[in-house]
């Protein structure tokens, strides 16, 4: 299997771990407005750029698009080489079907098994987003241009991360994510977003 999933999957959407800090707040509960956008999503299309870095080494980088439609717990993850896909991924929270470049099936793998595997489970899960805020402690580290960076460290002590959220003010969306285990750093940031907006038919085509 090509890399894509390991470190599509991985990621979801980020910021280096922003230094200093203002006095500066923001006007809005962050967190409680972030999952209240999370319980309000019906659809979502969006760019996403990730990277990987360990000890400051870049590992991997990698772009695409994602696709979210509530009904159905669909998602749609393309792997792209600029405009081109190379790999698909689609799912319905049960089963994760890899398509190639053409569209015909490679591979197929359990999402719970996936899930198991990951200290970021919930980043694609979208429509969970509050379970998430509430398994964390979650606090306001840096508030500027109207955007506030959130961080959550898991309330399970025996969980070893943090995770840095850029949330925008104005809607609440996570422009931004950074995930930081020991000296591994997972990026991802969501640009072109577009919410609740109407989805083409044909983008979860081959989830069975």
């Amino acid at each position: 299997m090509k890399p894509f999933i390991n470190s599509l999957l991985i990621c979801l959407f980020s910021i280096s771990a922003w230094a200093g800090g203002t006095t500066q707040q923001p006007q809005k509960d962050m967190a409680a407005c972030f999952a209240a956008w999370d319980n309000k999503l019906l659809t979502l299309e969006t760019d996403f750029t990730q990277t990987t870095e360990y000890d400051g080494l870049l590992i991997s980088q990698s772009q695409g698009s994602i696709s979210y439609l509530k009904a159905g717990s669909k998602l749609r993850l393309d792997n792209k080489d600029g405009q081109t896909i190379t790999q698909t991924a689609l799912t319905d929270k049960r089963t994760i079907w890899i398509l190639d470049e053409k569209g015909k099936e490679i591979s197929t793998l359990s999402w719970q098994d996936w899930l198991l595997g990951q200290p970021n489970q919930a980043l694609f899960d979208f429509g969970n987003y509050t379970q998430l805020l509430n398994k964390h402690e979650v606090s306001v580290l840096e508030y500027k241009d109207e955007t506030a960076i959130l961080r959550l460290t898991p309330k399970n002590k025996a969980e070893n991360y943090i995770l840095y959220v850029a949330v925008s003010e104005k809607n609440c969306f996570p422009q931004s994510i950074t995930i930081q285990a020991d000296l591994m750093k997972t990026t991802a940031a969501l640009t072109q977003t577009r919410l609740n907006a109407e989805l083409n038919k044909n983008l979860f085509k081959g989830i069975k």
